[in-house]
């Protein structure tokens, strides 16, 4: 995923803030972290629209974009809290859980880790199944599935609420930047694992809490599970789309399959060293496929084409392992608009850097397209 939020203070803030203009609304189609729906969404009259295969994506949105006041009342997280506390301190397993967190640290990463993995909390607890002593301590990912299962009922406040969860989720899991497959407990990694393990998870989902609530849009939105495609052929004349397209050949659920399945609450078998749900929970597009990355493009910029709407693009100006490349990417884009203004930003993310053979992020030039349609 592209380093959108820092990419909004890099050029693309500024190719937003001249498009929008009398722009009375704006699709985010590959919304991601929504980063750049909430920073529209906060900051402009216009109704945000975003779309994202995976569910997280969609919770992460909503949160904000569907709201048009800060949620200022914290009486319901301290209930919540208390509910998901009460699940935790009556299982028969939770003093237990309790002590090997606190043992963090004294005993070896190898011991701490088979410790978790023997813990088996039943099945209302799916997460810690799935992820307890791999990307979470037992006691981490007991206190996940406990706020999932408690969630407020409340429709603003069950978004905010789950995807306060993502956020401290993704903070606190032991991998290296992407959920692709968890630190190992051993003597080179082991460290980093422990330090994930200690990290307070309940006291990061407040502190998320306090960073999403304030927030809220100028006009109401609405955030979608859906493919891009499906939710382009809505728009109209006098619209903005904003395109943040897959760009790597791996499907980006193998990459965020850790948070999609908080978002659903529920995981089902996993395998592998990543511990992946089965495939057919894993959504996959056409965009990360390098056979068909170039015609699934070559199709949405047609929709908008056809819809009459301006388009603003982000996508990595050399080669991308999804088969396309920034110059594809501006040929496909004349075929079907006018090129108003083409910009550079650096930085993005390679989508798990190994330390080895590349960093987690680099420096490197990402395209910003700023399309309007052909008369």
């Amino acid at each position: 995923m592209g380093s959108k939020r820092a990419m909004l203070g890099n050029g693309l803030g500024e190719a937003l803030g001249r498009s929008l203009g009398e722009v009375n609304r704006v699709f985010d189609l590959f919304t991601g972290s929504a980063a750049v729906a909430w920073h529209i969404g906060q900051r402009y009259d216009a109704t945000v629209l975003a779309s994202d295969l995976q569910e997280y994506s969609r919770v992460l949105a909503a949160a904000v974009i569907e709201r048009t006041e800060a949620v200022t009342d914290r009486v319901w997280v301290d209930s919540w809290i208390e509910r998901a506390s009460e699940r935790l301190f009556d299982h028969a397993q939770w003093a237990e859980i309790a002590k090997l967190q606190e043992n963090l640290g004294k005993i070896g990463a190898s011991e701490a880790a088979s410790s978790a993995r023997d813990q088996y909390l039943g099945d209302g607890f799916p997460l810690s199944k799935a992820y307890g002593g791999y990307y979470f301590s037992m006691w981490q990912v007991a206190w996940l599935d406990a706020l999932r299962a408690t969630l407020p009922s409340q429709s603003g406040l069950r978004d905010l609420a789950l995807a306060s969860i993502i956020q401290a989720a993704s903070r606190c899991a032991a991998s290296p930047g992407h959920t692709a497959q968890p630190f190992k407990p051993n003597e080179s990694a082991g460290k980093f694992l422990i330090e994930a393990w200690r990290r307070d998870l309940p006291s990061i989902v407040r502190s998320r809490i306090d960073d999403i609530a304030p927030r809220h849009a100028k006009r109401e939105g609405k955030a979608h599970c859906m493919d891009a495609i499906e939710l382009a052929d809505r728009a109209k004349p006098g619209d903005l789309c904003f395109l943040d397209p897959p760009y790597s050949g791996v499907h980006y659920s193998r990459f965020y399959h850790v948070l999609e399945s908080i978002a659903r609450g529920d995981v089902g078998e996993v395998s592998g060293s990543g511990r992946y749900p089965n495939r057919s929970d894993r959504p996959v597009s056409d965009f990360s496929m390098s056979s068909r990355s170039k015609r699934a493009f070559d199709d949405l910029l047609a929709v908008l084409a056809r819809r009459k709407v301006a388009v603003i693009i982000t996508f990595p100006a050399g080669s991308a392992s999804n088969g396309l490349s920034g110059e594809d990417v501006k040929a496909l884009a004349a075929d079907h608009f006018r090129i108003e203004e083409e910009k550079v930003s650096s930085r993005f993310s390679t989508l798990g850097g190994d330390l080895k053979h590349r960093a987690a992020r680099q420096d490197a030039d990402e395209l910003i397209l700023t399309l309007s349609a052909n008369v």
